[in-house]
């Protein structure tokens, strides 16, 4: 860990304990901590704010941004509003929200290019881990099918499956496209699937690595 690195992450927590009113020891057993020597070590800039204990804060400080947390980006408090985006503690191939189904929101992420983002979900598909880190947030935001930039990363939606890949569309004659799904990596499959078969589509605008 970068010490300047860990330093900005103590200025971030130490944020949220003064605002909390508490002392470190109490901030670390209100958050659900056993000990409370991660956070000294993260004041030491030995270490920077985990996806595990961003998570425990947001829990218990709905009113915290958990994407301030991780990265330092947009504003400390997540207030429901424009920029302010649902956060879903899901895979996104098997979060029903996608589908349109409702979903219970875990949080809510402030991050600059959020602005016209739908929602934001984990991505752990190794397929693509070459571009999104597995366990990554990813940032999602709903297109028209023909609205695809070729080459661009789009998230899927079928009957079948919901899937995170690199699309190019290939005109297979005047009554029929084809949406060519490519993996990042080898060993694993291109897929084919035609137009008419997929029921949403979603760019990813963005994406947050998670330590």
């Amino acid at each position: 860990m970068n010490m300047a690195n860990g330093n900005r992450s103590w200025e971030r927590l130490e944020s949220v304990i003064r605002w909390s009113n508490m002392t470190i020891n109490a901030f670390g057993r209100h958050i659900g901590l056993v000990r409370s020597e991660n956070l000294y070590q993260i004041k030491a800039g030995k270490n920077g704010i985990s996806q595990n204990l961003a998570r425990r804060i947001v829990d218990k400080f709905p009113e915290v941004s958990l994407g301030w947390l991780l990265s330092g980006e947009g504003e400390m408090f997540a207030t429901v509003g424009r920029g302010h985006i649902p956060y879903y503690e899901a895979d996104l191939a098997s979060c029903g929200v996608l589908r349109g189904e409702e979903v219970e929101v875990s949080s809510y992420i402030t991050m600059p290019f959020t602005q016209e983002c739908q929602c934001a979900l984990r991505s752990y598909d190794e397929a693509m881990s070459g571009v999104i880190m597995v366990g990554s947030i990813v940032f999602l935001q709903q297109k028209d099918i023909n609205a695809i930039v070729p080459s661009q990363l789009y998230v899927i939606v079928t009957r079948n499956f919901v899937i995170l890949r690199r699309v190019r569309v290939q005109q297979c004659d005047d009554q029929c496209r084809v949406l060519v799904l490519e993996p990042s990596e080898v060993g694993f499959d291109t897929i084919e699937v035609e137009e008419s078969a997929v029921d949403r589509i979603y760019k990813v605008v963005g994406n947050l690595k998670m330590i």
